[in-house]
């Protein structure tokens, strides 16, 4: 979160947005979190489905009970 200020200084266009009122930066910055929970979601999925799998773990919960 402290990035996030040094992060829109360096877009012009949000500055622009900013200055004309037009959105506050704050919102640019929830849109792209909201944005990109799904494609980490996807991504980390499917990341632990190919590990899970590669490292052989068993594919029933039996030692569990």
């Amino acid at each position: 979160m402290a990035e996030i200020p040094a992060l829109f200084s360096q877009r012009s266009i949000v500055v622009r947005h900013a200055k004309a009122a037009m959105y506050h930066p704050f919102i640019e910055a929830a849109a792209l979190t909201i944005v990109d929970v799904p494609i980490t979601f996807f991504t980390i999925m499917s990341f632990c489905i190919i590990i899970f799998f590669m490292v052989g773990l068993q594919n029933t919960a039996g030692q569990f009970l």
